[in-house]
């Protein structure tokens, strides 16, 4: 039986890769997620894949908050940057005791997506790197916003469904600075 599950997740793997990249890393994750909600029997598919996809993207939101405070030209592009930095630090320490409690190992690194978007990043300056790193915050925020709501709705874990209910409003005015300063 449990054979049986690893060939579907490694089929369905290798199917995701096919894709394409974005489409792709978002079915590895939900693969992923499946599996660990088989060996966790306490976590949907939905509770499992949002710690996946909140957890790495957390990771990222720090490492590019971090990488801005450095390389951003404007003082508002920084200060967010260290709101980010702040903010998703916090929310990454309470997620990662929260999974753990629910005998789920949480992503220690950013996924395949954001690990490229960091590269392209790093070797950018001057104002490129801050259109280029406020348009991928309001990009990266819509699809976390997005995330949190579906957990709130579709998750059945309900510490899991109460974190996306208490960090939602913070992920949503991260959403609102970030288009605020990108239009500017």
């Amino acid at each position: 039986m449990m054979s049986r599950h690893i060939a579907l997740a490694a089929a369905l793997l290798a199917a995701a890769f096919a894709a394409g990249c974005q489409s792709s890393q978002k079915a590895a994750t939900t693969v992923e997620s499946a599996a660990q909600a088989q060996t966790t029997p306490s976590l949907s598919t939905t509770d499992a894949t949002f710690i996946n996809t909140v957890g790495g993207g957390g990771i990222a939101e720090v490492k590019f908050g971090q990488l801005a405070q450095s390389r951003a030209t404007r003082g508002d592009i920084r200060q967010f940057a260290a709101q980010m930095v702040t903010d998703h630090s916090a929310a990454n320490q309470e997620l990662t005791t929260l999974a753990q409690g629910k005998k789920m190992t949480p992503p220690t690194d950013m996924d395949l997506t954001h690990r490229r978007l960091y590269d392209k990043l790093s070797a950018m300056t001057g104002t490129a790197f801050d259109q280029t790193y406020m348009e991928s915050q309001v990009q990266d925020h819509t699809a976390v916003v997005a995330a949190f709501q579906n957990e709130i709705s579709n998750g059945s874990d309900p510490d899991i469904k109460a974190f996306a209910q208490k960090h939602l409003p913070t992920i949503q005015h991260h959403l609102d600075m970030a288009r605020t300063i990108a239009a500017q």
